[in-house]
């Protein structure tokens, strides 16, 4: 069937696609009701060399830069594990976090992106991933026996104060639920049109003696027959005698 024969077809039973696009409201309303819409905030660290190595280098850090690319990936790991996730955000939360390391600089720059439905709660869960990553940095050096003067640092260099609203997720939804709809909506179209056309179809082939047959009581008429030769020549004797 031709696109033409599909949209003749949905036009000519107007009162399916009436109510397939209210149907289609409903559904959207009630996404947007259930589907909330997220915000992130975002925040950059720093790992900054021991102070021995500044010491070494006229006191200022970002001259010893290099070589922590391994640290901060590590603590990147370390910061994701199910322990550490499940310390932040509960089963039942609904914040999300990810730790990345910064594609855009060569260093130890991680890049820290938290979601949540809330703004404060996405706040609420930054704070504390920046919080668990100073005290796991500490922990994993504190393991192999590492001296506090040769720690390395934690520095926050950038911190978002505004969370951005994330509706991507919901506009996603929305996409899929109303093409779904829309396409399930014009084939029950189609299929109501076919069904009548066929029905029709029926009824109209059906021969008169069927249609008696098919009404249960009444008795079927009785064909005329044509008049006899007796019949003939009484009639015609009636005729001599009448006045």
């Amino acid at each position: 069937m031709y696109l033409a024969e599909l949209l003749h077809a949905a036009g000519r039973r107007w009162y399916v696609l009436v109510g397939g696009l209210l149907l289609t409201a409903g559904v959207i309303i009630l996404a947007l009701r259930l589907i909330p819409v997220t915000y992130d905030v975002k925040s950059s660290i720093l790992l900054l060399p021991p102070q021995i190595s500044v010491e070494e280098t006229g006191g200022n850090p970002f001259l010893s830069l290099g070589g922590l690319e391994v640290v901060a990936g590590v603590l990147a790991k370390s910061l994701t594990d199910t322990d550490s996730v499940e310390s932040i955000v509960p089963d039942d939360g609904p914040a999300e976090y990810t730790i990345e390391q910064d594609a855009s600089i060569d260093g130890s720059v991680l890049e820290v992106t938290v979601s949540d439905r809330t703004a404060d709660g996405a706040f609420d869960t930054l704070d504390a991933v920046l919080a668990l990553a100073t005290e796991r940095l500490d922990e994993l050096q504190d393991a192999v026996a590492a001296s506090d003067e040769s720690h390395v640092r934690l520095m926050v260099i950038t911190n978002n104060t505004v969370a951005v609203p994330n509706a991507a997720a919901l506009g996603r939804t929305l996409i899929v639920l109303t093409a779904a709809c829309l396409v399930l909506t014009l084939l029950l179209a189609v299929f109501v049109d076919a069904a009548i056309r066929r029905r029709r179809a029926v009824s109209a082939a059906r021969t008169p003696t069927d249609t008696v047959d098919d009404e249960p009581g009444r008795p079927a008429p009785i064909p005329a027959m044509a008049p006899t030769r007796a019949d003939r020549d009484e009639e015609a004797v009636l005729a001599r005698e009448s006045p």
